[in-house]
């Protein structure tokens, strides 16, 4: 086998490779932040305000995660329980199908327990969104559950 068929055989591994990398690479799935995020990102200056009333409050909002029990606790503040609606959101960057979602209904001492030990291990945000009259209310918290 002369050269000239070695250079022939050498470029068609290449592009065979190439192609085969591209087809695998295009078959992932990309999950995004949001499917709304362009819209979310016009919004964000509320999310900010939110955020801004959360740090405002004299007792703030406690996230607790147990290893030991396998749930997270959060802790509001008991002026704030009297007429609270929200929901708890456990977002998981790495793959959004594993979202889930709580309303929250804390108890009268301030404390709502949630069951974590079905989620995958890993980085997950806690995102607590709650609102007490006309006030709205938001805290993160990056957990490793």
């Amino acid at each position: 086998m002369n050269w000239g068929w070695k250079i022939v055989i050498v470029y068609s591994l290449f592009a065979v490779a190439t192609l085969s990398t591209a087809m695998y690479f295009m078959g992932q799935e990309v999950d995004l932040v949001a499917e709304d995020y362009y819209k979310q990102e016009m919004e964000y200056q509320v999310q900010i305000d939110k955020m801004t009333n959360a740090k405002a409050l004299p007792q703030p909002l406690d996230i607790f995660y147990s290893s030991s029990d396998k749930e997270v606790q959060l802790n509001f503040p008991l002026d704030q329980i009297k007429d609270l609606e929200g929901t708890v959101d456990f977002y998981r960057p790495s793959d959004a199908g594993d979202d889930v979602s709580f309303n929250l209904k804390p108890s009268k001492t301030g404390k709502q327990i949630i069951p974590v030990g079905n989620l995958r291990h890993g980085y997950w945000k806690v995102k607590v969104s709650w609102k007490v009259g006309n006030a709205e209310y938001f805290h993160e918290k990056r957990l490793n559950l």
